[in-house]
């Protein structure tokens, strides 16, 4: 059995902002409290191991600082997922003890390293490969977590060429192809009945939820939009309305996941807000709770312009001999991009922060914003 390389941790303090002061937790186990100008020293000169860099930057009243962010190592390490921007949101998500205080919190910093370079060690050997793709392309860009994640994966020597440097990053040729297939039969019409919405209601809810009679009475009076159409072409319109906590969303969702089932059909929920939209997938989950099932039959359709464009991806990765600083960014977008759900960039499972840290411009700046979309015609 082969066993793991030995975690690579770097040799700077880590530092986090309280009020008024900076806690330090320095490599010897030294603990300290500093005043801002003595931490904007340290945090212009070490590359002291942070959380979100340019928050703290903005409280130092510092420019922008290289610094070991634990946001971006996790941001690699597990992509597609999000986190409160703070040493306690990381602890929290990791399953590691809440910090007490800042200098317990500037303790923790290590620890949170420690235990996503754990993580990464453990990938099986396709991960393996292309997060070690990603990391030699990130580590030539100037990335501070560079050499402590090549370590990990067990890299050793020189870094390739800048031609399999690039190869690393090209994700989109490791993505499943897809085409368009001929268009579906007609959908059936037979109707949805009352009873039948109420006992898919309370499927939805399961047995231990409160009994919430207007929200059955909802149901049933969804029904009607899907009873077979009386004129050719005209729908079934229900204009139904119900105050604030009745659980109009699952009352609606009810009679139309039947119909769905019993025509072989589709039903578009259209929403004015992404909040409902997001709320709406969320319930979702009670109808199909195994993800693979609900990917398979439950789509969230947005604009173009709130998902990547993996064209604009591609011109991105090609121009980094002329834009190397752009090699962290395209990075964590690559790891991004193998991970997410459905390439959501606004309200998905992009990280909020990450276009912060890293910059717009190669982050929801991929997205396709210039009409320019081959399969938009």
């Amino acid at each position: 059995m082969t066993m793991p390389p030995p975690l690579l941790l770097p040799e700077v303090p880590a530092l986090v902002a309280g009020s008024g002061t900076v806690a330090a937790a320095f490599p010897d186990g030294t603990l300290e409290t500093l005043d801002s100008g003595e931490a904007g020293r340290i945090a212009r000169t070490s590359k002291p191991i942070v959380v979100h860099r340019l928050n703290l930057a903005a409280r130092l009243k510092i420019d922008g600082f290289a610094a070991h962010d634990l946001l971006e190592l996790f941001a690699f390490v597990r992509p597609a997922q999000s986190c409160l921007p703070s040493p306690e949101g990381l602890c929290a998500l990791l399953g590691l003890d809440k910090p007490k205080d800042r200098l317990d919190a500037a303790l923790a910093l290590p620890e949170i390293a420690k235990h996503l370079l754990s993580e990464l060690s453990g990938l099986n050997p396709r991960a393996h490969a292309i997060a070690l793709g990603c990391a030699v392309a990130m580590t030539k860009g100037g990335w501070p977590w560079g050499p402590s994640v090549l370590a990990t994966l067990g890299h050793q020597g020189e870094l390739p060429h800048r031609a399999n440097t690039l190869a690393g990053l090209k994700v989109w040729e490791r993505l499943a192809e897809w085409c368009d297939h001929a268009p579906p039969p007609p959908p059936g019409s037979a109707p949805v009945s009352a009873n039948a919405a109420r006992q898919r209601l309370a499927e939805l809810l399961g047995p231990g939820s409160e009994d919430r009679p207007q929200q059955a009475d909802y149901a049933s009076a969804a029904c009607f939009a899907f009873q077979p159409r009386k004129m050719e072409d005209a729908p079934n319109a229900v204009l139904a309305e119900a105050g604030t906590g009745t659980g109009k969303t699952l009352g609606y969702v009810a009679p139309a996941s039947l119909w769905a089932e019993i025509n072989e059909g589709t039903v578009w929920i259209s929403t004015y807000t992404r909040h409902l939209q997001r709320q709406i997938d969320g319930e979702l989950d009670r109808l199909y709770p195994d993800p693979d099932e609900k990917a398979r039959r439950v789509v969230v359709r947005k604009g173009r312009e709130n998902y990547l464009c993996l064209l604009n991806l591609e011109e991105a990765v090609q121009s980094l001999a002329s834009h190397p600083d752009d090699a962290v960014a395209l990075g964590l977008m690559a790891r991004w991009c193998l991970a997410t759900r459905d390439g959501d960039l606004v309200g998905g499972d992009f990280p909020g922060w990450l276009a912060d840290l890293v910059g717009r411009n190669r982050t929801l700046g991929l997205a396709d914003r210039r009409g320019e979309c081959i399969f938009s015609s």
